[in-house]
């Protein structure tokens, strides 16, 4: 098993990896069909991943079914995305009358 410690290091190292690489191929432009997929998937993944790297301990404290929702209602936003205009107020509502742990 790998201790938490390396894992949240790794993903520094990828983040910082994405974002040299997506600077790289801004600064320096290749003529080829691959190059404009690869820099816009650099743009958006390094600073996910830096963003994870930065929220690394909250994440690791999250429920183990919620690992599994989260990819899941991001694909059906993803073919649905007005449904965001639906989920959004359900989150909310969720979240602000959820109880508190201290009481009974």
């Amino acid at each position: 098993m790998i201790p938490t410690a390396y894992r949240r290091h790794a993903i520094g190292v990828i983040a910082v990896i994405l974002l040299s690489a997506a600077w790289a191929l801004w600064r320096w432009p290749v003529e080829a069909d691959w190059y404009t997929p690869v820099m816009a998937a650099c743009w958006r993944l390094g600073p996910c991943m830096a963003v994870l790297w930065l929220a690394y301990p909250e994440v690791n404290r999250l429920p183990a079914w919620l690992i599994g929702v989260i990819p899941l209602l991001l694909a059906i936003l993803a073919v649905r995305p007005r449904w965001f205009l639906i989920a959004l107020p359900i989150v909310i509502a969720l979240v602000i009358l959820k109880p508190k742990a201290g009481r009974s």
